[in-house]
């Protein structure tokens, strides 16, 4: 193929080009426009409808957490240190004492007093 256009043989010499294959340039990019403006179309809403299933999943597992004042709670803190295996690595900091909710995903906490301050 050569700029969109496919090879020409010996039985089209004699039978002539197909008539899907267009006649000109212009002709080619039109049809070709089209046809890429309707796949486009296409794959956008096949993005659309596996988002929305990808949501409706997630939805159907995610929990929602409600921590009360003076509930003790866990920050998560996945920090690599040098020298040992991420594996080995411990994660979870804490406990913390839970202090005031400041949006749907920040909290504030105040570290217990046997711990000292990393918040």
């Amino acid at each position: 193929m050569l700029f969109g256009r496919t090879l020409r043989l010996p039985c089209d010499i004699l039978f002539g080009r197909p008539s899907e294959t267009p006649s000109s340039a212009k002709e080619y990019m039109k049809n070709l426009e089209a046809r890429l403006g309707s796949v486009h179309a296409f794959a956008r809403e096949r993005i659309k409808l596996t988002n929305e299933r990808m949501k409706t999943r997630y939805d159907s597992r995610a929990t929602d957490h409600h921590f009360k004042e003076g509930d003790l709670v866990c920050m998560y803190n996945p920090k690599r240190r040098r020298g040992l295996s991420p594996k080995l690595q411990h994660n979870w900091e804490g406990p913390y004492t839970f202090v005031k909710k400041l949006n749907d995903v920040v909290y504030r906490g105040r570290p217990m007093p046997s711990q000292k301050s990393s918040i």
